[in-house]
């Protein structure tokens, strides 16, 4: 069993009490100010702190012979210590670079015993330094290592820290958790195969595999990738400590997951229409112009349908507009299911509606917005009990995508539509017109 340093103080302080025939040796640790604390004595005792400052130790000149206890102003710690007063006392400085006032201090309640070898206990004042400074350094990494651990612990991300040696390894409770393996220090060669596992699991495995490979053997890589796994997906950083592999690497395993989703609800948000869900017309435009740059693959050309609900604002006026906002939702999601998944459905304002059709084929473009017209028209409306008989009118243009000219096609076609629609209007409602 490997001897502490505190055993080994107080085996040096019963050396010294045999030797002197003392009633009671203390090794006293005490820094600048006269603060002082035992760390260890024969016979053991409690450790206590007191103060030193004002009793006249440190200003005496110590040969190593003890002289008479009343010359001095002992703390009632002491006192008590060593059961009554002391009648004679000797100080061995043993000063270290925190406690530069430290010794070792023997008590006598009566004269020494004759044979007493006082003298020879200086000659341990150097390994009494020695272990007291190793106590008080082993104290302090204590100190640092349970501070690390509260940092590294209170930190909402798993954290992973490997020695610049490559030996050893720290992690926290949260990478402990996705690890599967305990908390605390491991030795490295212990995190390959829960790293690698965790890895495997993710859905994204492949690119994973990919970004790593590439940094075999750069011991000063840095990296940042979403390791995603199921439902929830981990910002991944890992690089090396101080920006140099040699002074060891930390992986940092944050849950993006509530981001993410926020992140995908704010874009949803920005593109859809809040009262029908469908993309909304700043949306709509954007895509188009994605779509139509995309014609060499679809096909060249492209039609824009552009749907109003005939005498939308009798409705509102008739039944109030809550109805009217429930008819625009049940009118929106019968020309979405009436649509290709493909073509592009969205809310162009108000009561109208618009609706982008890729590469279709020009007999199809008509047909398609009479299947939009009869969607609506065949059966009513259902609000609340209230049966409410909703019609469209439909109006269309096709057009031919030319290289450089999709912004200019998409407003012709806009346009071109809207007139159609119009017609459709001027010629009755509840019809189908395309533009010449």
């Amino acid at each position: 069993m490997t001897t502490t340093d505190s055993e080994a103080l107080a085996s040096l302080c019963h050396f010294a009490q045999l030797a002197s025939g003392a009633d009671l040796v203390m090794a006293v640790e005490v820094e600048s100010n006269g603060r002082a604390a035992w760390t260890a004595s024969s016979p053991a005792l409690p450790v206590a702190g007191f103060n030193l400052a004002r009793s006249g130790l440190f200003e005496a000149p110590w040969s190593g012979h003890a002289v008479e206890a009343s010359a001095f102003r002992l703390p009632t710690a002491i006192v008590h210590a060593l059961g009554g007063p002391a009648r004679q006392l000797l100080f061995v400085p043993t000063p270290t670079r925190d406690a530069p006032l430290s010794g070792v201090l023997l008590l006598w309640r009566s004269p020494q015993p004759a044979g007493s070898m006082t003298a020879q206990v200086p000659l341990l004042a150097k390994g009494v330094a020695r272990l007291l400074s190793a106590r008080r350094e082993s104290a302090r990494e204590v100190i640092v290592q349970n501070q690390f651990i509260d940092l590294v612990e209170s930190v909402p991300a798993g954290i992973v820290l490997i020695d610049g040696d490559g030996m050893g390894s720290v992690i926290n409770e949260h990478a402990a958790s996705l690890l599967g393996c305990a908390p605390g220090r491991l030795r490295a060669a212990d995190l390959l195969s829960p790293m690698r596992a965790l890895r495997e699991r993710c859905d994204n495995h492949a690119e994973l595999e990919q970004a790593y490979a590439a940094q075999v053997g750069n011991v000063n890589f840095a990296a940042k990738i979403n390791w995603t796994l199921g439902e929830r997906t981990f910002e991944v950083d890992t690089h090396p400590v101080r920006g140099n592999g040699e002074y060891g690497r930390i992986w940092l395993f944050t849950d993006v997951t509530a981001d993410l989703l926020m992140a995908a609800e704010l874009r949803r948000l920005a593109s859809s229409d809040p009262l029908t869900g469908v993309p909304n017309r700043r949306h709509f435009e954007e895509r188009s112009a994605q779509i139509i740059a995309a014609r060499e693959a679809s096909g060249r050309t492209v039609a824009v349908l552009m749907v109003d609900v005939d005498h939308f604002k009798k409705i509102n006026d008739t039944h109030g507009h809550p109805v009217g906002d429930q008819v625009l939702k049940v009118v929106a999601k019968r020309c979405r299911e009436a649509l290709r998944e493909r073509d592009l459905f969205a809310r162009f304002g108000g009561e109208e509606f618009i609706a982008l059709l890729a590469a279709p084929a020009i007999d199809e473009v008509p047909a398609t917005a009479e299947r939009l017209r009869s969607a609506i028209a065949s059966a009513p409306i259902n609000v609340d009990g209230v049966r409410i008989d909703v019609t469209v009118s439909v109006g269309g243009a096709l057009g031919e995508a030319l290289p450089g000219g999709d912004q200019s096609l998409l407003e012709g076609l806009t346009a071109r539509a809207d007139e159609a629609l119009y017609r459709a209007k001027a010629e009755g409602r509840n019809r189908v017109s395309m533009a010449s």
